[in-house]
């Protein structure tokens, strides 16, 4: 497996676990990636989960104010207790509430804890109460580790969809998302980065396209907050919804898809995770070709850094009309990186697309599934080819 050196500020990072003897995690820097320090945040392990906060569940699905009196000396145990070994910090925060606000106005316990004279102000009082319980864990991790950026993995800028993506418009994508902003500007100030979970759960076309929607989305609706990075989880394994493929490993063409469509969408950094305690030894096939299609970032990391990130169509509309997905990275006018593949063809086929790029329009070609790179200098395209 090629070793990576990322540049231009572009990052990879290792985030499998289970590995007892921590051999794996030992390889993977060595190989390039940067480690993860990961917490369950509400968990209780250390008291059998006697005090494990249950947000969401019970009482507290339509009422934040009912925060648990341990919330924050568990949280600050949990992120103590668990070290800073890693080049970021990531809070594992995940539950369900109720997200119609005006469902949760007709919760009497909820409506008085408010202080709401009406359903605007209760609206507003609701999202910001219930975004604390993410930016709490947070700002306290800030403070006891202040030298490591701090994220979250769970809620989103754009929370992760895909049917709900899939040959829609802009304005169908907003109205469905709505919430996502209500509840994610409270938690802005407190995060270092952003993460957009992109696992797949499906063995289809459509998949690269969710890929790079997801990505883009939440690239663009972070931007209104400043210039943090996007950092894209992935795994290697189908999403464990999918009863069928569950806890297969993807197929080769999604997994060299993953490993370089985020950084062609606006991603500053992919995160590899996986949770594999029964595992003796590294335990994915796939992992040699994600590293070999990432040596293909590495290789050129320092311009695609630097690089001005064009997109001609959104990926929802090429998803919808079947066509190629293609984005380009344009380092000056004489020079270009071109990401295009179309997932609609079988591996034997081989078909060229158009791409312009400034004043000149090549016509590059696309082998079966394969994701290919195309660095253009001076009207000239040249295949990025994968690292051995």
């Amino acid at each position: 497996m090629p070793t990576l050196q990322m540049k231009g500020g572009l990052r990879v990072f290792w985030d499998v676990g289970g590995d007892r003897t921590g051999e794996n995690r030992k390889q993977a820097m060595a190989h390039g990636f940067e480690s993860v320090s990961l917490l369950g945040t509400y968990s209780d392990y250390p008291g059998n989960q006697k005090q494990a906060i249950q947000a969401g569940k019970g009482d507290t699905h339509s009422n934040p104010w009912l925060k648990p009196d341990y919330f924050e000396s568990i949280i600050k145990r949990n992120i103590d207790q668990r070290g800073n070994d890693g080049a970021i910090f990531v809070h594992d925060i995940e539950f369900g509430f109720e997200e119609d606000a005006s469902k949760a106005w007709e919760n009497p316990a909820a409506k008085t804890a408010s202080g709401a004279k009406n359903i605007e102000e209760f609206t507003a009082a609701y999202f910001r109460e219930w975004a604390s319980w993410y930016a709490l864990p947070c700002k306290w991790a800030k403070e006891h580790y202040p030298q490591t950026p701090v994220g979250i993995y769970g809620p989103q800028p754009f929370r992760r969809d895909y049917w709900g993506v899939a040959g829609k418009t802009a304005q169908q994508i907003d109205g469905t998302h709505r919430m996502d902003h209500e509840l994610w500007q409270h938690i802005d100030p407190f995060v270092d980065f952003y993460i957009a979970s992109v696992y797949f759960f499906y063995e289809q076309p459509g998949s690269i396209y969710y890929l790079a929607s997801n990505i883009e989305e939440n690239v663009q609706r972070t931007r209104q907050f400043g210039d943090k990075p996007v950092y894209a989880y992935e795994w290697l394994r189908y999403h464990d919804s999918n009863k069928d493929l569950k806890g297969q490993e993807l197929s080769p063409w999604l997994v060299e898809a993953m490993a370089v469509v985020p950084y062609f969408s606006g991603a500053r950094g992919v995160v590899l995770w996986g949770w594999e305690p029964k595992a003796t030894g590294q335990p994915y096939q796939q992992l040699p070709l994600y590293l070999r299609s990432l040596s293909r970032i590495a290789k050129h990391s320092e311009q695609l850094g630097k690089a001005q990130l064009i997109i001609d169509e959104p990926a929802p509309l090429l998803w919808k009309e079947k066509r190629p997905l293609v984005r380009k990275l344009r380092v000056s006018d004489h020079e270009w990186f071109v990401l295009a593949l179309n997932p609609h063809q079988n591996d034997a086929t081989t078909s060229h697309t158009p791409v312009t790029c400034g004043l000149q329009t090549l016509n590059l070609e696309l082998r079966g599934r394969h994701t290919e790179i195309y660095h253009i200098t001076n009207g000239k395209a040249e295949r990025v080819e994968m690292g051995e």
